[in-house]
């Protein structure tokens, strides 16, 4: 089972292009994809990259320069985490355009997947217009797709708190 959030950010508000937005992901491989979004091969090295985002970048700046996001039509890959599951050091962090607002990401989850919202065209918003795409961001923790594949005979730890609540 691998569970996962698919929350959409917009740090400057709605109707804005959400390429303008800085990123930082602090990860070091990320798992290319095929035209369907499935993983088909193994894990890649960020460096020298379009996927490198160790150092904050505006999404814009690279966008769609090479195949495996042209396949997709942006972003809309796993990266594997330098923090590996400490949910005490930021994953990620996100800045609106002006610098004014930033986001972190804190997670357990070793993998993050970063959707930069190229199929949000014609989704209901709560205006009269539906979202055009990239008018929103995923930032989604989890675990890398197909991992028992992926990582090939890597050890890849994660542990899991369980919470117990009662009813009211």
């Amino acid at each position: 089972m691998n569970l996962t959030n698919h929350v959409y950010f917009n740090l400057d508000g709605d109707r804005t292009d959400v390429r303008q937005h800085k990123l930082q992901i602090l990860a070091d491989e990320y798992l290319p994809v095929d035209e369907s979004g499935i993983p088909r091969q193994g894990l890649k090295s960020v460096a020298n990259t379009s996927f490198d985002f160790r150092m904050p970048k505006v999404i814009a700046s690279e966008f769609l320069a090479d195949d495996d996001q042209r396949k997709v039509k942006g972003y809309d890959h796993a990266f594997l985490l330098q923090t590996q599951g400490d949910g005490k050091k930021p994953a990620a962090r996100l800045w609106s355009q002006d610098g004014k607002l930033q986001m972190m990401v804190y997670t357990t989850a070793p993998a993050l997947q970063f959707y930069s919202g190229n199929y949000l065209a014609g989704t209901p918003s709560r205006g009269p217009e539906p979202y055009a795409d990239w008018q929103g961001l995923a930032l989604e923790s989890e675990l890398l797709p197909d991992s028992r594949i992926i990582l090939n005979g890597r050890s890849l730890t994660v542990s899991f708190a369980l919470a117990r609540s009662t009813p009211a």
